[in-house]
């Protein structure tokens, strides 16, 4: 007998070519219910169901991470120095275990209690005012005092602030900075150098020959006759007021006592006595003394001078110099003149 082939369909072939693939474990089938309906047959030519692409999302995948590029940064609050320093802690020092220390207890504050308005005393001479339920206590401007005598009144006004002695002429007066000391001084000009002959321009001994002995540290000069040629004592004057001139004498052996200094001629301020009943309208000067100190210093320097003049080849002519007066006659003029 002859066999016949029948024709298989197109996808039972392409079954046969595939490998054959693992079976897959058999899930539980879930108990169909009674009422169900059977599902209608497919179709043999029914086209299969294409195939899901490999980037689709399963229903239970995780959401991916961030990157993190893609999180911006937060911008960090730079700490101030009060905050540092409190951070800061001193070398040395271990930190404490806040599991051992306690809790201090918290004390509570007793609220103050405050004097009800209107029953505090007041001190002698204030009074109160009140503006709606505030209370102002002020200070009065006189005390009434008790006055003994028939007729004075039993009593009187004393001012508690007393007014002033002063009262300014003008209303809007202007204030003048009171200046400060100096502390500097110009400097000491080259032409007067220590025993330089000067001669002196203003006050009591204008127009006489002294010699310049140092500079002191109030930036007055010390300059002296010597007093027994010209009866100039020792002195303080300023440069402003000093002619130098080209003559000079040397005092280089001649040495000035330390203690002549600034203070060295301050006057003493003489203590007034109260005034008595026949010196009200009588008006007192006292006249200056020269103290014995003063008068043994001047001769001591006077004789160190005197022995460095007569050294001198024109010593005649130099004690007749000293002792000359300066003055000016008809056509000389100072600014012209080379002393």
């Amino acid at each position: 007998m002859t066999m016949v082939e029948t024709k298989k369909p197109a996808a039972e072939k392409k079954a046969e070519k595939a490998p054959a693939k693992k079976p897959a474990a058999e899930k539980p089938k879930a108990a169909k219910p009674k009422d169900a309906k059977p599902k209608a047959a497919k179709p043999k030519d029914a086209k299969p169901k294409a195939a899901k692409p490999k980037d689709a999302k399963p229903k239970d995948a995780k959401p991916k991470e961030v990157k993190a590029k893609d999180v911006k940064p937060v911008p960090m609050k730079r700490k101030t120095k009060l905050e540092l320093l409190r951070e800061r802690k001193p070398k040395g020092m271990k930190p404490k275990d806040k599991s051992k220390s306690k809790p201090k207890p918290v004390k509570e504050k007793k609220p103050k209690e405050k004097e009800p308005l209107g029953k505090k005393p007041l001190k002698a001479g204030c009074y109160r005012i009140w503006k709606g339920k505030k209370e102002i206590i002020r200070r009065k401007n006189y005390i009434v005092k008790p006055i003994g005598g028939a007729n004075n009144g039993n009593a009187r006004r004393v001012l508690q602030n007393k007014r002033p002695a002063y009262y300014a002429a003008q209303l809007n007066k202007k204030y003048i900075r009171k200046r400060k000391p100096k502390t500097s001084f110009k400097r000491l000009r080259p032409s007067i150098t220590p025993g330089t002959v000067c001669i002196i321009v203003s006050g009591v001994h204008k127009g006489k020959k002294v010699v310049f002995l140092k500079r002191l540290v109030s930036g007055l000069c010390l300059v002296t006759g010597p007093f027994k040629i010209n009866a100039c004592p020792l002195r303080r004057i300023n440069q402003i007021y000093l002619i130098a001139t080209a003559t000079k004498l040397d005092i280089s052996k001649v040495e000035i006592p330390k203690h002549i200094n600034d203070r060295y001629f301050r006057r003493g301020k003489a203590v007034r006595s109260k005034k008595e009943e026949g010196d009200i309208f009588g008006q007192k000067t006292e006249k200056y003394v020269a103290s014995e100190q003063r008068k043994k210093d001047q001769e001591e320097l006077d004789a160190k001078l005197i022995s460095a003049i007569k050294e001198r080849d024109d010593k005649k002519m130099f004690f007749g110099y000293l002792g000359s007066y300066f003055g000016l006659r008809n056509r000389m003029y100072p600014h012209i003149m080379k002393f």
